[in-house]
């Protein structure tokens, strides 16, 4: 297992960015698999881009869960990106771009830098509670990329979020913080912003990606996604979903991730759980 910390210039946000990339190869073979074009060639990983949460950054992942090891384990490459608060959708106002760098930049830069598969079918993104919705919404509206998307935990606040009055605070942030990041409320239902409506885009286009939901069961997010469920099922979206005791916390993120992962791979019932 090789894990690289990388500070680069991002186009999207206008100034240098972090992120972190695990590869799934012993560290005594990497001189072997960036020693010629040859050797990249030869061999390509499956990746997950993998998202934090609300107030978190490209680390959180890596300190919170056992995630290098399972990347380690399930031969699956992981990149982390930082994303702050910005819910992963684009703010051309504040020349903040934070969807096109996680659904093109990001892949394109670490596609050109790294042994990664350019398949469809071997791109994943994932992420909880921010990055649940920012993994379902730059999922499906780059649908072209990425063929699977874990959904942890994830903080469905569009209906809260378009109804918010000045002052209100819900389940995230306050009403503030969301117009920073949504522009105007009353405009985020069914824009580019709202995951439903990039839902509805890939159902059109007959690329939606497969879709994997876990939540506590007695996670503050609950009833939101309970709710998610019920829209994607009159949408008639064929996802997976789990509801399993917990809360929203890490000891939930660092249990689900595994199954999350075994689901992107197609091998449930194939290969036993590492952290058993």
């Amino acid at each position: 297992m090789a894990t690289f910390r990388i500070n680069y210039a991002s186009q999207c946000l206008k100034r240098y960015h972090n992120l972190n990339v695990i590869l799934p190869v012993e560290d005594s073979m990497m001189m072997d698999v960036f020693a010629s074009s040859r050797d990249l060639k030869k061999k390509k990983f499956k990746t997950l881009y993998l998202l934090h949460g609300f107030s978190g950054n490209q680390n959180d992942w890596m300190t919170g869960t056992r995630i290098q090891e399972l990347a380690d384990y399930y031969g699956i490459a992981v990149v982390m990106p930082a994303g702050d608060n910005s819910f992963y959708v684009d703010g051309p106002s504040a020349g903040t771009n934070y969807g096109e760098m996680i659904g093109k930049e990001i892949v394109e830069f670490t596609r050109n830098v790294f042994p990664l598969s350019r398949k469809r079918e071997e791109t994943f993104i994932g992420g909880l509670s921010m990055g649940g919705f920012g993994a379902l919404r730059n999922g499906t509206y780059y649908y072209n990329t990425f063929s699977k998307i874990v959904c942890l935990s994830t903080a469905f606040v569009v209906d809260e979020v378009a109804d918010m009055k000045e002052n209100e605070e819900g389940a995230v942030g306050d009403y503030y913080l969301y117009r920073h990041i949504f522009g105007d409320l009353t405009k985020l239902r069914d824009s580019d912003k709202d995951p439903f409506w990039c839902v509805r885009r890939a159902l059109k286009a007959k690329k939606m990606p497969e879709l994997y939901i876990a939540i506590g069961s007695e996670d503050m997010l609950i009833e939101a996604n309970h709710k998610a469920k019920e829209v994607l099922t009159q949408m008639g979206v064929d996802f997976h979903y789990h509801e399993n005791p917990g809360i929203h916390n890490w000891n939930f993120w660092s249990t689900e991730i595994e199954p999350a992962i075994k689901w992107l791979l197609n091998m449930e019932e194939e290969k036993k759980n590492y952290l058993c």
